[in-house]
């Protein structure tokens, strides 16, 4: 689970999922404008909902989703991306990982590592869906 204190829907419980936890990509995102000239850390953790079952029968990568694509994928993303927020920088994340594998169930919850405000020294963070809960 790619965060202990934001727990899977239930009706996710016991279906089989890829997870990615800490993938540090270095991006120019913010509100302000030093931080999308300097650029700045984020950490991504993202979930992929997938039917393991295949791959682990025959050990082939074919019948799973090949996570080395998505952190490539991403890597990649966050050296050209220059926008404002959080949020569209994990919608753009979440395209990205629909272009690669289609409509997978996916959780993504993105960090900013070093939030510039004066005398906050934790974490801020974004968490999305796709084709999957919550349920609206």
């Amino acid at each position: 689970m790619p965060d202990p204190a934001s727990p899977v829907p239930l009706s996710l419980l016991g279906r089989e999922a890829i997870h990615l936890h800490a993938l540090r990509l270095w991006a120019h995102v913010g509100v302000l404008e030093r931080e999308r000239e300097l650029g700045q850390w984020f950490e991504l953790s993202l979930s992929l909902w997938h039917d393991l079952g295949p791959a682990g029968r025959s050990d082939d990568l074919e019948h799973s989703l090949d996570y080395s694509l998505a952190i490539r994928a991403l890597q990649e993303q966050a050296r050209t991306i220059h926008c404002l927020t959080l949020e569209h920088y994990a919608e753009r994340m979440m395209e990205c990982i629909e272009q690669l594998y289609g409509p997978v169930s996916q959780r993504l919850i993105l960090s900013k590592c070093a939030a510039p405000v004066p005398g906050f020294s934790g974490l801020v963070q974004v968490e999305c869906w796709r084709h999957g809960p919550p349920s609206s």
